[in-house]
């Protein structure tokens, strides 16, 4: 008997292949099916260059961290350029993610388009939560929120890998906004 490909593998650890275990920032397992927690990968090409699972409770309080500007801006900006009727009417697809990070979220351009993205999906458990998680942004959208960030927040944000990441610090990685991972 074959075994059905997970629908959710996505979402799996591209290193290891298997589902997070643990919440990058505090530790705390991840297999409880009470706690959410939220999956972040970057990716240029094929290629993962960036990933994480943090629980919801770590996660707020990074956000809270953000500048009242910073959190502003994202909010008009994914208010303004997600269509989140659009993206409740994927669910009709069928019960996986594929039809809700194959595009865009922002500006719908092809995953096969894209030269840089990043994909964000919210989990409970082994579940992922629908709407408006999972998500995909390109490249440019997320060149265009990294730009209307406040320096305090990309700071914040710049702590938060320099670390949970290895290699040089994340201030000097190019110059000084572009090929950065996505904030979710």
């Amino acid at each position: 008997m074959s075994q059905q490909p997970d629908p959710h593998h996505e979402f799996h650890s591209h290193e290891t292949g298997e589902p997070f275990v643990n919440c990058i920032s505090c530790g705390l397992n991840l297999d409880d099916p009470e706690l959410p927690f939220l999956v972040a990968k970057s990716f240029r090409g094929d290629e993962c260059i960036f990933e994480y699972a943090i629980c919801e409770q770590c996660r707020a309080n990074m956000a809270e961290e953000f500048s009242q500007e910073s959190r502003q801006r994202l909010a008009g900006f994914f208010h303004q350029r997600v269509d989140l009727d659009h993206r409740a009417r994927l669910a009709v697809l069928g019960p996986g993610p594929a039809p809700w990070i194959a595009h865009c979220a922002a500006c719908r351009k092809s995953r096969d388009e894209m030269d840089s993205f990043s994909i964000g999906g919210l989990l409970l458990g082994s579940e992922i939560l629908f709407d408006p998680y999972p998500l995909c942004l390109c490249g440019q959208c997320e060149e265009e929120i990294q730009e209307i960030l406040s320096k305090e927040t990309r700071d914040i944000w710049d702590d938060f890998v320099d670390t949970h990441f290895d290699g040089p610090p994340a201030h000097v990685l190019d110059l000084p906004i572009r090929g950065r991972p996505l904030v979710f």
